[in-house]
């Protein structure tokens, strides 16, 4: 995780504007990789969505990962898609999505007690693993499922 914040501090340094304009919104994967094609310059560059490795261009190392989602009540794919139905690369920016008096548990291990309206407010999250980048296995963060207490729980699998 270091080298890659490493990496990516390098490439904004180096090109003013490139971490707002890299981090989305991208109306799909294509209009993803074209960005990428103009933006990587000459260093080895690998885009991930949902986990999965879907550009890697070629060049000098170290290596600049960067990992997206797919958000779903936006239709296209960011860094950070800001709800709780999308992946994230980090726990806190996950939770940040939820309802914060809801209870969480992570990977089977209780992360926060609930103080919400019902006993049922509960929000399982999964670390999932995708790909492999030049870094090791690409982590990330989704709720495999929500409970409010008063409709039918949601859910989703690792992508």
């Amino acid at each position: 995780m270091i080298s890659k914040l490493c990496g990516f501090a390098l490439a904004v340094f180096l090109v003013p504007g490139l971490a707002a304009a890299s981090d989305g919104p991208f109306a799909n994967v294509t209009a993803l990789k074209s960005y990428w094609n103009s933006a990587a310059g000459s260093g080895h560059t690998e885009i991930f969505v949902n986990g999965q490795k879907v550009h890697d261009i070629a060049g000098s190392n170290p290596s600049f990962v960067k990992q997206y989602f797919t958000c779903l009540l936006t239709s296209d794919i960011r860094v950070h898609c800001n709800t709780g139905y999308d992946g994230a690369e980090f726990l806190t920016d996950l939770v940040a999505t939820l309802d914060p008096q809801a209870e969480i548990w992570v990977d089977g291990v209780k992360y926060r007690n609930g103080s919400g309206p019902t006993p049922y407010d509960k929000a399982e999250i999964e670390r999932c693993s995708g790909d492999s980048s030049y870094y090791g296995v690409e982590r990330y963060y989704l709720v495999t499922a929500y409970y409010d207490g008063f409709g039918v729980p949601w859910g989703n699998n690792c992508f």
